[in-house]
């Protein structure tokens, strides 16, 4: 059996509703770039009794909706 670890860093930001974002386009790695999709998800967060996962720096989610529900 092989063992997969991805490790996923999330970053949200807040913006005044009149500030112009940078265009992505010409980065490095990106092909393409589309208008923003909204989506209604919802995640379960699930640890030990003791939070052991979350003493560990580790978190284990079940997402349902959008293109990569599942457990992450």
């Amino acid at each position: 059996m092989t063992t997969t670890t991805v490790r996923e860093t999330e970053r949200k930001y807040d913006a005044q509703e009149q500030t112009q974002l940078p265009a992505l386009d010409d980065l490095p790695g990106v092909s393409a770039t589309v208008g923003p999709d909204e989506q209604t998800l919802e995640a379960v967060y699930y640890d030990t009794d003791d939070l052991r996962l979350a003493r560990s720096g580790v978190t284990l989610r079940r997402r349902s909706g959008g293109d990569d529900a599942g457990w992450h």
